[in-house]
């Protein structure tokens, strides 16, 4: 595999000026093409001008001829020889950037034969594109014109503030209207300070904003060896008049910035492209050469840098003519023009076309004198009709010929780049990618051949190159760095879709950084290190980035896993908190026995699984921090599963643990009011084990109905009974409270009589189980204690025995007095006993004669029924149909009480009626 870097020298030994001359691409338009145009005219042509599709011809007979290359048919001729001086000849033609005024200047013509002859007759003609009527501008009478310099922003009927130069140096503002008048007249400046100096150019224009209202203007003025250069603020509203005095008035006392080039060629020419009617740079020709500048963005007029141009050598293939040898015009160009990427040059049997980027030839058209002579060479940058570009225009003696730009930007990219000038030939690839793509390579081979790898990888991978490629010689030069950063680059650049690749770099990239990260650590590099923090930020930049989260997230196991096999637990950490992961934090620090932190993400954390999940670690080795922890969060848990949990950590039986989980669970219990069984059946086991002596408070205070206690009274019966004699009152009350009385009291006499007593008086609904209850209680007085006396006091506590109930527990040869008191008392009780029932069976037998006289008088009872007695829910008249009376008084329908009565009983009644009454129908 043929790597990168030779690739690239490969290609800077190929590479060479690209020079475009007859090549074209497939379907590529031609960059210039020739037309003539189909006029001829009747006299040879001496001057031409073109701006905004209108042309401007002065012929060698001074005739003015207008064209509008909207309606080429449509000519406009006029003779300005009407308005010259006989003798005169049209020296200058200018035309203004909106081609609707014109001006020309004429001399005697004896000033071709002696140039050094004063120009007081010399004379100028203004014409406005609406009017046919040409009109001396009186007031330059003396002066020959030789410059003018047009309001760039003029959009009036009137010239504007127009500058004129003159061939002595004088330079006058003026502004012309209409009808040819001047509005002001004023002269401004004296290039030549006395000197006569020949002015060959002369433009100005707005260079920026200066702020508060004003904006930088600068002037450019050309002789035949110098280049000056004025500059000074005006006021945007441009009221004031003359309006660009005030930029040459600070030249007064100091000196003029220029430009000088000595040349033994009387050769001067000033020429600018502009740009959305912005001069961008400037030509001037000279007789060594075409200078071209840039017009300053920031200070100045031009930019301190500058090309010459120097002409193509003449083609000897041919012989000029006669004129051309006497004029010189076979060394050097005749005119030039300036397009914003080319310059043209015509040349008595030729035009050639120079690209102002690389400086080569890039077209060549040759003339073979068939309409004359070439004359002349104009350009219409400003040509609104004309969507492609700026449009040249060559003439002949007998011959005009139109030269169109299409994209003349096209191979601009290329250029720059070979010159690696590869910002401004990104500029001009526009939405071309693979032009960009192209720039880009280059750019990027140009710097890893100068070792700035890391830049270089950022280019790469806006490229077309190939990723394996670029990838693989960045590893084998050893440049992580430079791998990290065309990676990061390439990951940017992939579209949401394209998952499966950004998975992939995702993964790579984190082992790039982890591993400097890694290696960081090896080599004693502290954390808190510049070079640390430096990959640190990296690192944590790129996992900022939301599409990127969103990838890990995707591929949480695999980066996990890629994050544990570094070792970086810091690493680790932060991610899972910028993923929100808190079972993985949680689980880096119980790995790094880091209790203390993994407490506080549970403090922090909403999620009860984590807290389920590392509550039995905890609570084995930071006990009294986890219980505070629980009991901060107890409102928020599942009780009934953190129970299990409680019981689980107490397996060794930890007495302080055991405390610290008593804490918890007498919050949740009296504080919560929780009633879940499991709670307090911990609870309960818990006091027996680690606090008896809180058992028979407990259970006081949960009540005494087997149904409502929240704990389970068979188990902790069951741990009662395993636990020591300490617990003989908790039975007795459990065994209570589970209506196991019998037991109860067994187990009371073995704790207190008292307690037996009071436990056999609880069952006060059962007097049999309740006199059973106190039997046994007497038999363990007579037969434990042998005290007749207590058992006495027995017999006196409860009514429910008798003395011949506890006989049977004494020996045979009790003696019989101890029981004398029991036994008459016993037989008064039976006694009276007997006088109650007596007395009892004669009221009944009173009350049973009563009843049976009052049944006998009611037999004979009777209601009398009136006829105007109504029923009391119809109220119809009561004896229209049978009826119910009464004894209260209430008289009723048998048919309107039936209903009424029928809601009052039952299915199987209401059956019942049901079946009476079909059998009284």
């Amino acid at each position: 595999m043929t790597s990168i870097l030779d690739q690239y020298e490969k290609a800077s030994k190929q590479a060479g000026t690209t020079v475009f001359i007859n090549t074209l691409l497939e379907n590529e338009r031609p960059m210039f093409a020739k037309q003539k145009v189909a006029y001829t005219p009747q006299y040879p042509v001496h001057h031409m001008g073109a701006q905004s599709g209108r042309i401007a011809l002065v012929l060698v007979n001074n005739t003015l001829l207008r064209i509008d290359t909207q309606l080429p048919d449509n000519i406009d001729e006029l003779d300005l020889n009407k308005n010259l001086t006989v003798g005169y000849k049209i020296q200058r033609l200018f035309v203004d950037p909106t081609g609707c005024h014109i001006l020309v200047s004429a001399v005697h013509k004896d000033r071709e034969r002696d140039p050094e002859r004063e120009d007081n007759n010399a004379e100028l003609i203004y014409v406005h594109a609406n009017s046919a009527k040409p009109r001396q501008v009186t007031k330059t009478k003396g002066n020959f014109i030789t410059a003018v310099g047009w309001c760039t922003s003029n959009i009036g009927q009137t010239t504007g503030p127009i500058l004129l130069g003159t061939s002595k140096g004088f330079i006058y503002e003026t502004e012309i209207n209409q009808s040819g008048n001047e509005i002001y007249w004023k002269q401004v400046f004296d290039l030549g300070r006395g000197t006569p100096t020949m002015i060959t150019g002369l433009e100005y224009f707005r260079l920026r904003s200066a702020g508060e209202g004003q904006s930088v203007y600068g002037v450019l003025i050309t002789t035949m060896t110098k280049l000056y250069q004025f500059q000074g603020n005006l006021m945007n509203r441009m009221d004031d008049r003359p309006l660009l005095q005030s930029i040459f008035h600070a030249y007064l006392n100091t000196k003029e910035k220029f430009l000088e080039i000595p040349s033994e060629f009387a050769v001067s020419r000033l020429r600018l492209c502009f740009a959305n009617d912005q001069p961008t740079q400037v030509a001037w020709m000279t007789g060594n050469g075409v200078l071209l500048a840039q017009v300053s963005d920031k200070d100045g007029v031009l930019s301190p840098q500058h090309r010459m141009i120097p002409y193509p050598l003449p083609d000897t293939s041919s012989e000029p003519s006669e004129i051309s040898k006497k004029r010189g015009h076979h060394k050097f160009p005749l005119e030039v023009a300036l397009t914003p990427f080319h310059l043209a040059m015509v040349f008595y049997d030729r035009l050639r076309i120079i690209c102002t980027v690389n400086q080569q030839l890039v077209y060549e058209d040759t003339y073979d004198q068939s309409y004359g002579d070439l004359r002349g060479l104009t350009c219409d940058g400003r040509n609104k009709t004309n969507q492609q570009g700026p449009v040249l225009w060559s003439f002949a003696d007998y011959a005009l010929f139109r030269y169109t730009i299409t994209d003349e930007s096209r191979h601009i990219w290329q250029m720059y780049m070979e010159q690696k000038q590869f910002d401004l030939a990104l500029q001009f690839c526009g939405n071309n990618a693979s032009q960009r793509s192209q720039v880009l390579l280059h750019q990027a081979h140009h710097l890893l051949s100068k070792h700035q790898y890391e830049k270089a990888a950022k280019l790469y991978a806006q490229t077309e190159a190939s990723f394996e490629e670029v990838a693989l010689k960045f590893m084998e030069i050893k440049q992580e760095d430079a791998l990290q950063a065309f990676l990061l680059e390439k990951a940017s650049r992939l579209k949401g879709d394209q998952r499966m690749q950004l998975s992939m770099l995702v993964l790579w990239l984190l082992e790039l950084m982890l591993r400097k990260l890694g290696s960081l650590k090896d080599a004693g590099i502290k954390t808190d290190s510049p070079q640390y923090q430096s990959s640190w930020d990296t690192l944590n930049r790129f996992t900022e980035q939301r599409r990127i989260m969103e990838c890990i997230k995707s591929n949480l196991g695999a980066v996990y896993s890629l994050l544990s096999s570094h070792g970086l637990h810091d690493v680790m950490l932060h991610l899972a908190g910028k993923l929100k992961d808190s079972q993985r934090i949680m689980e880096q620090h119980l790995l790094d026995r880091n209790y203390k932190e993994a407490l506080n993400v549970l403090l922090e954390s909403s999620d009860s699984e984590l807290l389920y999940n590392a509550c039995p670690v905890l609570l084995q080795e930071q006990p009294k921090e986890t219980v505070d922890m629980l009991i901060y969060k107890a409102h928020k848990l599942e009780l009934t599963r953190v129970t299990p949990l409680l019981f689980a950590a107490l397996s060794d039986g930890d007495a302080r643990l055991a405390k610290e989980i008593i804490r918890f669970v007498e919050h949740c219990a009296y504080q919560l009011n929780c009633k879940d069984r499991s709670l307090h059946t911990l609870l309960f086991s818990l006091y027996i084990r680690y606090d008896p002596d809180k058992t028979l408070p407990y259970l006081n205070g949960q009540g005494d109905d087997v149904k409502t206690v929240p704990y389970d009274a068979q188990s902790a019966l069951r741990l009662c009974l395993a636990a020591d004699t300490r617990q003989l009152q908790a039975c007795v009350l459990l065994y209570r409270i589970m209506g196991l009385y019998q037991p109860a009291v067994e187990m009371a006499l073995k704790v207190d009589a008292a307690l037996a007593r009071q436990t056999a008086d609880m069952p006060e609904e059962n007097e049999e189980l309740r006199k059973k209850l106190w039997l046994r209680i007497a038999r363990h007085v007579v037969e434990k204690e042998r005290d007749i006396q207590r058992a006495m006091a027995v017999l006196q506590q409860c009514n429910l025995l008798k003395i011949e109930d506890v006989l049977p527990f004494f020996p045979d040869f009790t003696t019989i007095d101890l029981f004398k008191d029991a036994i008459s008392q016993s037989l008064q009780e039976y006694s009276h006993h007997l006088d109650t029932l007596k007395e009892e069976m004669e009221e009944a037998t009173k009350a049973a004669d009563a009843l049976r006289h009052e049944i006998q008088a009611f037999r004979h009872k009777s209601i009398v029924v009136q006829a105007g007695d109504h029923c009391h829910l119809c109220r119809s008249p009561l004896l229209t149909r049978s009826a119910y009376l009464f004894p209260c008084g209430h008289r009723f329908h048998g048919d309107c009480l039936l209903p009424r009565v029928l809601t009052t009983m039952s299915q199987m009644r209401r059956e019942r009626v049901a079946e009476l009454q079909r059998e009284l129908a």
